[in-house]
Formats: structure tokens, sequence, C-alpha cells
């Protein structure tokens, strides 16, 4: 501790640099990872193991931080930085799965106004003139826009969208090894059902091989970095795992021994939900919603998405540690979330294609070291918030003929978070809530739950759209009807709804049993809450699709 202070003393008598200007351009490094809930150790989840996120989010002394930070201007020396981060509780997807995610947050506009719902459209189609969240910087005198992996879905849109949001270093676009049919190395499982028609699930779809499409992106984006050191760059990596199957190296595994891993505590639908709501997608691991998956095939399966988040951040660590070698670390703003959550066989849902928290709930911690604050924000936010922020972050212009949904969260990084301001920044929010949204295609009226998926049909087919709002206490979903002609939902045609209580739960740690165990909608004592919420839904939405 000396020693800092020694250092800070001749820091104090050098000539000080003037104070950076509000139009200072800082880097970006924009990690984002496939399929990833909350289920890390920046949330105070105890079962995982991801030491690199760890040791970035974990909290340092102000006066370690101090000399680490003149150590790095002075004598540009190198540590393992514990960066400065705001890691966010109430983080929330637009749609719980990948394409419509993507090509909302990468776009800064929600699935009504890309009109992306599921994998058969791209935004381009109906928006060929948008500026996307890489494509800001394609438009920056000295700035570069590179990529690699899984950034936007593969095709959707086509070539990661090419020249429109990549600069020419990082054209043709590489996901390494990607294509629709699968990884570098199968699964021999996988390789068993592509041959054989072998049944497949959550269950079994695993296996004790590494992710070397996550390892060949990461060496691609070190690369870049070495290329671009001495530029103004948004990077952006996609990184695949824990997308499924679950793949990750045998040491990965070990760190989540079978004996170790417990059961979803509430493995049922909640109580008095609408059949609607329900995405049944282990039809070959159990009959219905009704009654789980099997223990043994419930504990396989939640050790080995354990073991491919643990191998995902063994990829991510290195990363870090280059930009941390490259002397990037104080002018690198690091942006980390998923696409979507995940469920893990809570309330008998296993994937995510729902509304429900654990499938619209992401993790996002952001790192802006020269903001200087730490902290954690249980503020409501949106992935559709990372445009702006990221924009003003870097320092760049977002275009101003153009119209975004989000807000910027610098306003709250800058506070570090919003354990000491804790309605200065919510106050300024437009709604103080979060939204999402999922489609539909209801085949069977007396048992909506059962072959309802959207993913593969037209989108004039859909029968519904699900239309959920988040606030601090509550989540309420409703469930339109859908105008295929207009693509639009019918307001008035509202065929079942949802509430679930979320007063008092602890918003750190994380603990995925707690919520959403009972549906509460028709309680008379909640009909001031349900129409409040109702009419919050309509005002966010109702002009989304014009």
């Amino acid at each position: 501790m000396a020693y800092c202070f020694v250092v800070f003393a001749a820091w104090l008598s050098l000539p000080q640099a003037k104070a950076k200007s509000a139009t200072q351009k800082y880097n970006v490094l924009h990690v984002i990872v496939d399929d990833l809930r909350p289920e890390i150790g920046p949330y105070g989840v105890g079962s995982s193991y991801t030491p690199n996120l760890n040791k970035w989010e974990r909290n340092r002394s102000f006066y370690c931080r101090l000399y680490l930070f003149i150590c790095q201007k002075i004598t540009r020396c190198h540590f393992s930085l514990a960066k400065v981060s705001v890691t966010f509780d109430r983080a929330y997807c637009q749609q719980a799965v990948c394409a419509p995610s993507r090509n909302s947050f990468l776009t800064g506009r929600r699935p009504d106004r890309s009109r992306v719902w599921n994998f058969e459209n791209n935004f381009r189609e109906d928006h060929p003139d948008w500026t996307t969240l890489p494509g800001i910087f394609l438009n920056q005198p000295g700035s570069i826009s590179l990529g690699v992996g899984k950034t936007f879905h593969p095709g959707i849109p086509p070539g990661y969208d090419g020249n429109r949001s990549w600069s020419l270093l990082a054209l043709p676009y590489r996901a390494p090894c990607w294509t629709l049919s699968g990884p570098c190395i199968p699964c021999p499982i996988d390789i068993e059902h592509y041959l054989f028609k072998k049944n497949t699930s959550v269950g079994n779809d695993w296996c004790e091989i590494d992710a070397y499409e996550d390892t060949i992106a990461v060496d691609v984006a070190i690369g870049y970095l070495r290329l671009v050191r001495n530029q103004h760059f948004y990077l952006a990596v996609g990184l695949r795992k824990p997308h499924l199957p679950w793949q990750a190296s045998p040491d990965d595994f070990s760190h989540h021994p079978l004996d170790s891993i417990s059961l979803a505590k509430h493995p049922k639908p909640p109580k008095n939900m609408p059949d609607v709501a329900f995405r049944f997608t282990e039809e070959k691991a159990h009959a219905d919603p009704w009654h789980p998956i099997p223990d043994d095939y419930a504990k396989k399966a939640r050790r080995a998405y354990r073991a491919a988040v643990t191998g995902m951040d063994r990829k991510l660590g290195k990363l870090l540690k280059e930009l941390d070698d490259l002397g990037l670390t104080q002018n690198t703003a690091i942006v980390f979330h998923s696409d979507h959550g995940w469920q893990l066989g809570e309330h008998g849902e296993w994937r995510k294609f729902t509304n429900f928290e654990l499938a619209t709930r992401v993790p996002l911690i952001i790192s802006a070291p020269w903001l200087g604050t730490k902290g954690r924000s249980s503020t409501l936010v949106e992935l559709v918030d990372l445009l702006p922020t990221i924009a003003e972050l870097a320092g760049v212009d977002v275009p101003k003929n153009e119209s975004f949904d989000g807000q910027s969260l610098v306003p709250l990084l800058a506070r570090g978070g919003d354990e000491h301001h804790h309605n200065s920044h919510r106050s300024s929010r437009r709604f103080n809530a979060s939204f999402s949204q999922y489609p539909r295609v209801v085949t069977h009226n007396d048992e909506q739950w059962k072959s309802n998926a959207a993913i593969h049909k037209d989108r004039t087919k859909f029968t519904h759209m699900g239309y959920s709002v988040r606030t601090e206490d509550w989540r309420h979903t409703e469930w339109i009807e859908w105008d295929g002609k207009k693509l639009q939902p019918k307001w008035t045609k509202v065929t079942g709804a949802e509430l679930y209580d979320h007063r008092g739960e602890v918003v750190f740690p994380t603990d995925f049993d707690e919520g959403e165990n009972e549906n509460v909608v028709d309680d008379p004592n909640n009909g001031s809450v349900v129409k409040a919420l109702s009419n919050l839904l309509r005002s966010a939405f109702s002009d989304q699709g014009k």
C-alpha cells in the first residue's frame, strides 16, 4: 500500500495533461454470447465457474485500482487489470430467440419495427436503409468496424450484413466453421442424429469436445486487435457457446461434478398459466409440460450447460488478456451480454422461446475505465439500449435522420450503477420498464402449448403475439390475436393474460428458482395493477409496427 502512495505522489509531480474533451473517442470491444443466462460469477451464482468474468467484475480497493491505473499510464506495465464495470441485474432482451434479438439490438429497434420475429426474414427486407450499430462506425472518419463469430444470426441478414456493417478488413465476414448444420467438430450424438435420425434432447445433446469455433473466433479477434491497436475501432466478437450442442473440454466439465448438480425446485408450469404461454420443446424426453423430463436427463443437461459456460469464460479470458497486453484497456469500453436468457427445467421449460423471466433476462456488464466508476444497477434496462450507449461511449454520433428505440445508459454508468442513486436514473427512463414479445402459431386449440413454434413459419401465419412488460414489482403478459395481413396485433382480441408478482424478490444474488410460480392475473385484488400494466403495454407497442 505504501508503494501505491509513493507512485501517486510521483504522478502528482508530473505535468498534468488537459482534461479530455467531450468528443474524445474510445474503442469498443462488444462481446455477444449465445444463449447465456446470468448463471455466472458476477451475478453471485456459486455453482458457476467463470474465473475470468469474476476477475473482471470483482472489486478492488480504490488505492490498488489507482496504482494499476498509474502503472499503465506511466510505466506501461501490464497487469491482469480488474476493470471497473457496472453489472446490470435487470437487463432484458426484446425477444427470446437468436435472430430477432440480434436484429433488434444491432439496429436499436424493437422486433415490431424490424419486422423480424423468427428465422424467415431479416430487417433489410423492410428497412434497406437502416444504419446498424457496427454501421455507425463506418461513417466515422478514422474509425473501423470489425466483427467475427456469431454477431448477427447466420444469414439473417445475408452475409452478416456485409459492407453495410463491416469495414473491408472484416470481409468476407468470418464465422468460423459455422453453417446452419453444426459446429467445427460435432458431438457424436449429433452425427448419429444427422445420419440415423437418433433422438436428441437437452439430456443427451452434449459432449466433452471443445467448441473450436469459439477458439478460432477469439484468435481472429486477437489478430484484429493487433492490426488496429492504433486506430479507433469497434470490434464485435460473437461466442457460440453455451448454445446447443453443449460442448466444452473435459477440464471444463471437471469443474462441475454430476453429484453437485441440483434440479429445478419448480419443474412444472406456473399455476393458472394460459397454455399459449408455454413452448414445449422436449417432446422426445417427456409426454407433456406437467410431467418433467427424468431427473438424470435434467442433471446431465444442467451440468453440460454449466461446463459450456466455463468453456466460454476460458476463451473470453484469453481475449481480455490480449486487450490488456496491447495496452488498450484504459481506452476501450467492454460491453458483455447475451442475446437472451435460457431455461434449464424451471417451470417445465427448456431452452428459450417464451416471455418468462428466465428466457428474457440477460447478463449485461459494461466497463468504461475512463469513467472511473464501478457498481451494480437494478434499474430495468433493455438490449435495445445498447446502440445509443455504445455510440456515446465511443464518442460517435448516431444518424440524426433515423429514430432508435433505446436510451443511453451512460448517465447510469457514470454514477457507477444506482446503489446510491436509486431513483435518479429511473426517473429519466421513458417507461421505467422493460418490454419483450414472442409469436405463436397455435395448431391445437384445446392444447395450445403443443406444436406452437413460430420459428420457421411465415409471419403472416402467426396466430398470436405475446407482449410482456416487466416492472420492478410485476411481469404482465398479454397474448393478442395476430393480423397476418397487416403484420400487427389486434389489440382488442386478448386470448390470454399473465401477471406474476415479483415484489420482495432478492435481486442479487440471482436465484433462478424464485418467481413466476403462479399467475395471479385473475386475483381481484390485482385489478388496478393489470389495468395499469395493460395500458403501459399499449403505450409502448401501439406505434411500433407503423
